[in-house]
């Protein structure tokens, strides 16, 4: 990790109750380094609009191109219906956990 890197609390999108789950995250510090992230978790969180984390599920193999080493594809699920493909751009809501 290097020095301008920053970690952050978020808490968890799914807690309804009073008791909050609060963790520590950093995102990716390179294009590279969320594509090797994505390739060997099945499971990765992300940001939502709210400014929350949630766990979604890497569906399928991450797609780059030869003459575009920046353009990368993620495949992703959520829930039962909800399908959609993380880009290059979407770099900031992927999340990295921490150790506790």
């Amino acid at each position: 990790m290097t020095a301008t890197q920053t970690t952050f609390k978020l808490d968890c999108g799914y807690a309804r109750g009073k008791i909050q789950d609060t963790r520590k995250f950093r995102n990716p510090a390179s294009i590279s380094e969320m594509m090797e992230w994505c390739d060997t978790h099945q499971h990765i969180e992300l940001k939502d609009k709210q400014g929350r984390w949630r766990t979604v599920k890497v569906n399928g193999k991450v797609r780059t191109w030869k003459r575009d080493s920046e353009r990368i594809e993620v495949p992703c699920k959520y829930g039962l219906y909800e399908y959609f493909v993380l880009t290059a751009r979407d770099i900031d809501n992927v999340l990295i956990p921490l150790a506790r």
